[in-house]
């Protein structure tokens, strides 16, 4: 059903959102801030509610136009759903007694990561990003109490949901088969890049001042890693191929959270820089703002994504957008993602990644290329173009599931 049917027909919807992920800097928290813009920007005319505990409220901005709700708790739940959290049954409770409240037509979880049961059951949908935590929990949680958790409410949200939608083609053929669900039953939808990123590099901050703030070696190349520091990452192999390539390729910068709720490993990769004789020629900034990375991107040779496993890789389409080639892993959706604007290797086999290393840092026409590639193909990586497709999710769940109510009465 399209915008124009709904218009026809006058019917508005009332749609929950959760929004207690908002204020996490990592993807979760990135995919639920932008899906909301892209909703907002495209809404066909509906209403659009954000529900989130007490002590994340201050932390949020939302978009004009949406409505806010907030729910008692002791605790933040992206604080409390981390790696090493612990979300009482009680705050749970609370969070879904909330949505049930509130009565939306819709509501809709931009993650699992923050799910919590609504009960009874309602018209949901659930958006999971891949099969990672739950093909390879020992990548993500450094306890066996996290991953039974989590794999509990994996499949709690998948018992519970009305829809699934997930962010990438490979994503949806790896969860229809854990979840022995047909393909059709999960929703495509897809990520989008900051208006940042696509600012004239005039309109970022001064280079020299963001290298001089992040100690980032003046007037010498460097290549990009941006992300989380979890293992699943595979940074260790990234800074053993590093250590590999000749000293006049420069040097390699690492940008990922320092603080971040997710399970890091920052000492083991500090580790490896030192024993592999590269800790003067790998810069770990820890967090950095989209102005600044933004200006980090555009300098860069190249962003390096060496990841064991993504759902979608938010970081390449950034890179893409200001004009970077990327050197990415075959695994997961990074292929699907990145397409012909860059080079792919495998993950496990050190030497490959070094040849390709090689093969891109030696050839500055292949590297052009590959830019203007980029450049074409982040064009389909938009928020709003996200928004549309989730909005469409919305009204044909609405649709389909008042036909089954009209069949059944």
């Amino acid at each position: 059903m399209n915008e124009s049917d709904f218009e026809k027909k006058g019917r508005s919807l009332s749609i929950g959102f959760d929004g207690t992920c908002l204020a996490n800097r990592r993807g979760f928290g990135r995919f639920a801030r932008g899906i909301l813009s892209g909703l907002v920007a495209t809404n066909p005319g509906h209403t659009l509610e954000v529900i989130v505990d007490e002590p994340s409220k201050g932390l949020i901005s939302l978009p004009s136009g949406v409505g806010l709700r907030t729910v008692a708790t002791r605790r933040a739940q992206a604080e409390s759903a981390s790696a090493r959290g612990n979300r009482s049954i009680g705050e749970l409770w609370k969070m879904g007694q909330g949505v049930k409240k509130a009565g939306y037509d819709i509501f809709y979880f931009p993650s699992s990561f923050t799910y919590y049961p609504v009960w009874p059951s309602q018209k949901m949908i659930v958006t999971l990003h891949d099969t990672l935590a739950v093909d390879r929990p020992d990548l993500v949680f450094p306890t066996r109490k996290g991953r039974w958790f989590w794999w509990l409410k994996e499949h709690m949200a998948t018992w519970n949901t009305s829809r699934l939608t997930t962010v990438s083609e490979k994503s949806r053929t790896d969860l229809a088969r854990y979840f022995r669900m047909n393909r059709d039953q999960i929703g495509l939808l897809t990520e989008g890049v900051e208006p940042t990123f696509l600012k004239p590099i005039e309109d970022l901050p001064e280079f020299q001042s963001v290298v001089a703030k992040y100690r980032i070696p003046e007037n010498t190349k460097y290549w990009l890693y941006v992300g989380g520091l979890s293992p699943h990452k595979n940074l260790k192999r990234m800074i053993e191929a590093f250590s590999g390539l000749p000293e006049v390729l420069g040097n390699l910068v690492i940008v990922g959270d320092f603080g971040d709720t997710f399970h890091t490993h920052l000492p083991e990769l500090r580790e490896a820089a030192f024993e592999n004789g590269v800790e003067s020629r790998v810069v770990f900034t820890g967090y950095v703002p989209d102005d600044e990375l933004a200006s980090i991107y555009r300098n860069a040779q190249a962003v390096v994504l060496p990841s064991l496993w993504e759902g979608f890789g938010l970081p390449a389409a950034e890179a893409m957008a200001c004009g970077v080639p990327v050197l990415h892993s075959h695994a997961g959706s990074l292929p699907e993602v990145v397409g012909n604007a860059g080079i792919g290797f495998d993950p496990l086999d050190i030497q490959d990644m070094q040849t390709k290393w090689l093969q891109l840092a030696g050839n500055e026409t292949l590297s052009q290329k590959l830019s203007q590639n980029g450049l074409q193909r982040s064009q389909k990586y938009r928020w709003e173009v996200a928004g549309r497709m989730l909005w469409s999710e919305f009204e044909n769940l609405n649709v389909n599931q008042s036909k089954r109510d009209r069949r059944v009465s």
